[in-house]
């Protein structure tokens, strides 16, 4: 509703409400009955504020003193508005035009307090039924002459006006609130590009982060890092609500083609981490440990992001990136990788291909087994002597033999070059 529609339905629907129900001249004996509550306005009001108080151990949403003393004065200034205005003497502050400016403005200042809407609305409702009592009261002492017709007409009116306000108010709360959560999303993500940036290596920014994001400054976190395949799916699916239900506190943020993230890891560890997120993951995650907190946030992330792109395009796995370090080394040094598959592996990639996946398939069987021929060949369903050939052929082809340590380990980075290659893995931006 707009702002001018919800101003004119508050001010002429009430005035309809009250002008259409009341027997003739019942509408004046009304307001004069109202008028003659003008001078209990505050004591009405204080009784509303002590009622509300009295709803529970933080009284109904008001917990602090200082929510408190806010509440006893705009009940008051809501309470003597709202009387004069039934008592038709609107025109001494601005009449129903401004009551709905300030139902609104309460809505927006209530939001940023801090006070639950339950309780904002729980306050209206028990004013408007407490001056309905103090109304009944009224008609019960003879300090008021108005037929008991007379009495639900204005007994209509206050919960028709209920009605309107809660709905103004209510409305500006969560206009308010949904801005809030918009900046306070928006500050999030700027400290967390700070801590791709390197930012938390300066003890100021550290500090207004610890208090932005809720995550210790030094305390260990995982940083993650989910490259995004296609704009129209996710890599991570709502890790926010896992780690939440778990009882932790993570923040994450979109940027350059990825997802990432921090994890606060107190109590924690990598296992549990892992079985938490792998669930939601629909792409290739990588993750790694800044052990001293926020200062080592921006390497972290790094090492996360060359760790996702270590997995293959199209891949859907987490990997940590302790548990991917020659992959890093070579993901990390391109050109490295490249002069090892050329200097070990171009013969045997020169091959006809049939001979060439034999060899290879031979090759990362013997490098699984340690250079074992009998295990290899049982892996294979081969026998023993046709995995011996196969090596001594691989020996001569690449010079490298994977019974001897230097020998296994080129071979074994030849391989990891060479299948990182075909795999597609690219590089993760990490800022």
């Amino acid at each position: 509703m707009e702002h001018s529609e919800a101003r004119d339905t508050a001010r002429d629907t009430a005035q309809d409400t009250a002008q259409d129900t009341a027997p003739p001249g019942g509408q004046d004996r009304l307001r004069r009955a109202w008028t003659g509550m003008l001078a209990d306005a505050d004591r009405i009001a204080d009784g509303i504020t002590a009622v509300l108080l009295g709803k529970g151990p933080a009284g109904g949403g008001w917990s602090t003193p200082e929510l408190q003393a806010l509440l006893r004065r705009s009940t008051r200034e809501h309470v003597g508005r709202g009387l004069r205005i039934l008592a038709g003497r609107a025109d001494d502050d601005g009449g129903a035009a401004r009551a709905v400016d300030v139902w609104r403005d309460t809505g927006i200042e209530r939001a940023r307090q801090g006070v639950p809407l339950e309780a904002v609305l729980s306050a209206y409702t028990t004013g408007n039924l407490l001056l309905w009592e103090a109304m009944t009261d009224r008609v019960r002492d003879g300090r008021a002459e108005i037929t008991a017709e007379e009495l639900v007409t204005a007994g209509r009116r206050l919960w028709h006006d209920l009605g309107v306000q809660s709905e103004v108010m209510s409305e500006a709360y969560r206009r308010e609130t949904a801005r809030q959560e918009l900046r306070d999303l928006r500050r999030q993500e700027n400290y967390l590009a700070g801590l791709l940036e390197g930012r938390a290596a300066d003890p100021e920014f550290a500090g207004q982060a610890e208090q932005i994001l809720g995550i210790r400054a030094d305390a260990p976190v995982a940083c993650v890092v989910a490259v995004v395949e296609d704009p129209h799916s996710e890599p991570l699916h709502h890790p926010e609500d896992r780690v939440e239900r778990m009882g932790g506190t993570s923040r994450w943020g979109v940027r350059d083609g990825a997802l990432y993230g921090v994890v606060a890891m107190q109590g924690a560890d990598e296992a549990w981490l892992s079985d938490l997120l792998r669930p939601a993951v629909e792409g290739r995650v990588g993750v790694a440990l800044a052990r001293q907190g926020m200062a080592d946030t921006a390497a972290a992330f790094r090492l996360a992001a060359r760790a996702a792109a270590t997995l293959p395009v199209g891949a859907r796995r987490l990997v940590w990136a302790s548990a991917r370090l020659p992959e890093l080394l070579l993901e990390t040094s391109p050109e490295v990788g490249s002069m090892i598959v050329e200097q070990v592996l171009a013969p045997v990639l020169a091959l006809p291909a049939h001979q060439r996946t034999t060899l290879l398939d031979t090759l990362r069987a013997l490098l699984r087994h340690s250079g074992s021929p009998t295990s290899a060949a049982e892996e294979l369903f081969c026998h023993r002597n046709t995995v011996i050939y196969r090596s001594r052929r691989l020996v001569e082809l690449t010079g490298c033999s994977p019974q001897e340590p230097r020998g296994r380990l080129l071979l074994e980075l030849a391989v990891l070059a060479h299948d990182l290659a075909v795999s597609g893995g690219r590089s993760a931006p990490a800022g």
